[in-house]
């Protein structure tokens, strides 16, 4: 940082002589405080890179750049999508270029400006041009606070801005204004909240850019080139709301990635609920015909708490047939779960027929209960079982 510091000092006073000490240090006073940006302000002059970038999918380096036109919805035209892959083939991020008029009553301004994605869709950042800036109310150019603010309401894909129509962004009711912008109208009470004041319909588009087609887009080019590597990288090594975004995707195809299987076995045992809820819920009837995925869910079962017990007793219901390996390891420890559970399995035991000997002995033990419930469900089993 000091490095960085000295040699945009050396930098002004190269390109502006004249200047003294402090208006230097006051000049570059952003650039301890920019973040993720990079910007050089003096005496109303700009030399300025803007750039606002959060935290990648998986940060791996660049190999191939990659593009396709497709239409965009928002700007009623072809773009190109690039899509930037590792030397693996696997998508680190995507990009678009955005070239379009913000307009309202008559009055545009122009918005250049380039905006990134992650390969799970999940919004990424902006760039724009050099020298090129927002701006708001007679075109004067966003602070740095208000480019932090725009980043920040870009990345909250559940912003209520999303809600909103165009003309719901302009109220028409000239005497019951709250705020104007200058260049895209007026702005509505509740809009404010969730746009750069005076910058309304710019913080509008860009949000629909963000959020329109083209993330559907990057989404299914994604999915185009999943593989069990991948899948794996993105569930080990990536920031929790694509992990949960993979598991979404992966929902029902496990036999698709069978590599994959251990890594979605291991997040159920994850101490975060969701993550582990959600892993378990990728889970489909179809997926326990192999007999490996049935046995590694039954090890995981005896771990599992009320609720996802309670959802592997109904995966298991709709499975067309039970290992007996499964079903000793469920006798062995039925007579100790919860009511509710033992209801389930034997429901299970009589929907698959299942009958040997031990399973026998083990609902006998249930037939014993004190718990009337129980007792009367074993026993109706017991006497389907001996017709």
């Amino acid at each position: 940082m000091v490095g960085s510091f000295q040699r945009a000092v050396t930098l002004l006073k190269a390109n502006n002589p004249n200047m003294n000490k402090m208006i230097v240090i006051a000049s570059l006073i952003t650039i301890l405080v920019v973040g993720s940006s990079s910007v050089i302000l003096h005496a109303g002059k700009e030399f300025r890179k803007i750039k606002y970038q959060n935290e990648l999918t998986l940060d791996i380096p660049i190999a191939k750049i990659n593009n396709k036109v497709i239409y965009d919805e928002v700007e009623k035209k072809e773009v190109t999508l690039y899509q930037y892959i590792s030397d693996k083939g696997f998508p680190v991020y995507y990009s678009r270029n955005v070239h379009t008029g913000v307009c309202y009553d008559n009055q545009c301004k122009s918005l250049n400006i380039t905006l990134y994605w992650n390969p799970t869709g999940r919004y990424l950042g902006f760039e724009l041009p050099e020298n090129e800036f927002l701006s708001k109310d007679d075109h004067v150019p966003f602070a740095e606070e208000e480019y932090v603010r725009l980043n920040r309401l870009l990345s909250d894909p559940n912003l209520p801005l999303g809600e909103f129509t165009y003309n719901q962004i302009a109220a028409k009711n000239k005497a019951a204004l709250y705020n104007v912008d200058g260049v895209s109208g007026a702005t509505s009470k509740d809009v404010l909240e969730y746009v750069i004041k005076g910058s309304a319909y710019t913080t509008y588009t860009i949000y629909e850019l963000v959020y329109g087609n083209t993330k559907s887009e990057v989404e299914a080019w994604t999915n185009e080139v999943l593989s069990d590597e991948y899948i794996e990288d993105i569930l080990t090594e990536s920031p929790y709301q694509d992990k949960l975004w993979v598991v979404d995707l992966i929902d029902g195809r496990l036999a698709e990635f069978p590599l994959s299987r251990n890594v979605i076995f291991d997040l159920m045992s994850s101490t975060d609920y969701s993550l582990a809820e959600k892993c378990l819920n990728s889970l489909v009837p179809k997926d326990l015909l192999a007999k490996e995925v049935q046995y590694s869910l039954i090890e995981k079962f005896l771990t599992f708490d009320f609720g996802m017990k309670s959802w592997t007793v109904e995966l298991l219901k709709d499975t067309p047939q039970i290992s007996p390996e499964v079903i000793v390891k469920l006798n062995k420890e039925l007579p100790e779960m919860e009511v509710p559970i033992i209801s389930g399995i034997l429901d299970i035991y009589q929907k698959k027929g299942i009958n040997d000997s031990t399973t026998i002995a083990t609902v006998q033990r249930i037939a014993n209960s004190e718990n009337k419930y129980l007792a009367n469900k074993a026993e109706g089993y017991l006497n389907r079982v001996r017709l």
